[in-house]
């Protein structure tokens, strides 16, 4: 298995880490890729980012009422 982040994890395809993110596990490397990606533009006056787990992807919230989301332009 490929040791990743202090856990074993089985040869073969990973679908998704505890650290969101989806790996290939081989005898002798393991490659992973984010499954998240990353908001650039939106209204960082008024607004801020924060990791979401359980989606694996960041939210672009409201900073005086993290409940609300904001609207996002792209993303990267």
């Amino acid at each position: 298995g490929c040791m990743l982040n202090g856990k074993l994890y089985p040869l073969g395809h990973i679908e998704r880490t505890e650290d969101c993110y989806t790996c290939t596990c081989r005898q002798t490397e393991i490659r992973c890729c984010s499954l998240f990606s990353t908001p650039v533009s939106y209204d960082k006056e008024n607004c801020k980012v924060v990791f979401n787990k359980k989606s694996c992807d960041y939210d672009v919230v409201q900073k005086n009422d993290p409940s609300k989301h904001c609207f996002e332009g792209k993303r990267v």
